[in-house]
């Protein structure tokens, strides 16, 4: 009778504190392997866990990155209360088989005469960027540096964060990163809500009404996918922002909507009408006291 491995009886994933220790190790691989890269901040789920799932079914290597960027955190964000859980996250990873983890620590990344950023032309006046001031720079930052340190062949994301995914697209393009940028699915609860590691901070009566994010932006798929019944082959922006506001303030628990975004899907600027080339309807909001941001590709 077989027996289904334990993470104890597994060949533990190797971690790697250091960019000297990862980048000893990637060199050590013959060139036509196939290195999967898996970005994360850890406090993983069920979403980063699919992602790393890719990489190692895509891959011949799998490395993960755990590490918290402070860069990407403005005043009064949640970078001191951010989930630190790097023993269960290593636990999860290597039952999925990634083989090496780089965890640096702040100082390693950002030492102390630290003095150049990647700062992406346009990503400050975004919805996203005007509610969190050069959090774009942060993460062009940090992407770009992981990037340079582990070169991996292929590296994963997740579409819950549309405007990064634009982003990361755009600086390797831009800067001629020799890396294909893999876009996976948002993973969601049953109910609809898009994980997140910050989920953990909704109290049980929020965490019930949190599906109202995700079931406004349904509401918006189906008046753009039902457009031809109507006659209409182009959509007013404005129509499918008022179809998700609508439903978002029917909820006592959302204290603030900080924005709806009917954006291009290349380049996340605003569309003022919404034809066949389709757009990201993308959101902000607080419910309770926790940001929950959302998104969904229309096409």
């Amino acid at each position: 009778m077989s027996t289904i491995p334990t993470v104890e009886s597994m060949t533990r994933a190797t971690i790697h504190p250091t960019i000297e220790s990862i980048r000893s190790v990637r060199k050590s691989f013959d060139p036509s392997v196939s290195v999967g890269f898996v970005p994360t901040m850890g406090a993983l789920h069920e979403g980063h866990l699919s992602l790393a799932r890719a990489a190692r079914a895509q891959n011949d290597v799998v490395i993960a990155s755990i590490f918290v960027n402070p860069t990407q955190f403005g005043e009064g964000e949640d970078l001191e209360k951010y989930p630190n859980q790097l023993e269960k996250d290593v636990n999860l990873l290597t039952e999925i088989g990634v083989d090496h983890i780089f965890a640096p620590s702040s100082d390693m990344m950002y030492g102390k005469n630290h003095a150049t950023y990647v700062d992406p032309k346009g990503f400050n006046e975004i919805r996203e960027g005007i509610s969190r001031p050069n959090h774009f720079r942060g993460v062009a930052t940090v992407v770009t540096k992981l990037f340079n340190i582990v070169t991996p062949t292929n590296a994963y994301f997740g579409q819950k964060d549309a405007a990064q995914c634009v982003l990361i697209r755009r600086i390797v393009d831009d800067l001629d990163m020799d890396v294909n940028v893999q876009i996976m699915d948002t993973v969601r609860e049953r109910d609809g809500l898009a994980m997140s590691s910050r989920n953990v901070y909704l109290t049980s009566e929020e965490r019930g009404k949190a599906h109202v994010v995700y079931q406004a932006l349904c509401a918006a798929r189906e008046v753009f996918e039902s457009r031809y019944s109507r006659g209409m082959e182009e959509l007013e922006s404005n129509d499918l922002q008022e179809v998700v506001l609508n439903i978002l303030e029917t909820e006592p628990l959302i204290t603030e909507i900080q924005y709806v975004a009917i954006d291009d899907l290349e380049t996340m600027q605003p569309l003022t009408k919404v034809g066949n080339d389709g757009c990201i309807v993308s959101l902000a909001c607080i419910l309770g006291s926790v940001r929950l941001i959302d998104n969904i590709v229309l096409r």
